[in-house]
């Protein structure tokens, strides 16, 4: 932490990289604003990282390799993890929990949320414009608009294909290869004729 305060918030401070942070930030550079060292993972081996003027404040904690980018805001006791990345206005509050999700444009998530990707079953959250999250929206999500998942609902897509939920409605994105048939079955081996050795008389 260094001694430059947040204009708006003086108990902020702009953080400074003691060493390498992965491949994005190097020894010396300037970050965004914590407002103590328990906001944002020290170990050597995690690549979290605050930037610009993104703020971690309260309780709130920043680790495993994820970013909080432009204005993003995570505070309370909000936990950004698992390669999460939250930038512009994108904010994570109260007790959510967000893991491997994607934030940007003015979307906030707040309550006991649960914004949670598992890219080997289900894909990736995204999360953008002025929507609200309380609930819980896991898989390969599109949350956008001014769209509100409300306390105790639950948003899980273990397809292949992308839900889509806006202000308007909700539609569904079909996967790129959904219409294409493949045969469940193994191909026959082919039978090999047997060799002829000599005329048969």
């Amino acid at each position: 932490m260094t001694d430059i305060t947040h204009e708006e918030y003086p108990f902020l401070h702009r953080i400074r990289a003691l060493r390498d942070v992965g491949d994005q930030v190097k020894a010396g550079d300037l970050g965004g604003f914590v407002e103590s060292e328990s906001n944002l993972a020290t170990d050597p081996s995690d690549g979290a990282w605050i930037f610009d003027d993104a703020i971690a404040a309260g309780n709130a904690y920043v680790d495993m390799g994820s970013y909080l980018r432009k204005n993003a805001i995570a505070c309370d006791n909000a936990y950004v993890s698992h390669g999460s990345v939250l930038s512009n206005h994108a904010r994570a509050e109260d007790d959510a929990y967000l893991r491997g999700a994607v934030m940007n444009g003015s979307a906030r998530v707040s309550g006991c949320a649960q914004i949670i990707s598992v890219p080997s079953q289900f894909g990736t959250p995204l999360l953008s414009g002025h929507c609200q999250v309380y609930g819980s929206v896991r898989g390969d999500v599109r949350v956008t608009g001014t769209a509100v998942i409300l306390p105790g609902e639950e948003i899980l897509n273990d397809t292949k294909d992308t839900f889509v939920l806006t202000d308007t409605g909700r539609s569904v994105i079909r996967g790129r290869d959904r219409e294409c048939l493949a045969s469940s079955q193994t191909p026959p081996a082919k039978e090999k004729k047997p060799k002829k050795w000599g005329m048969e008389r």
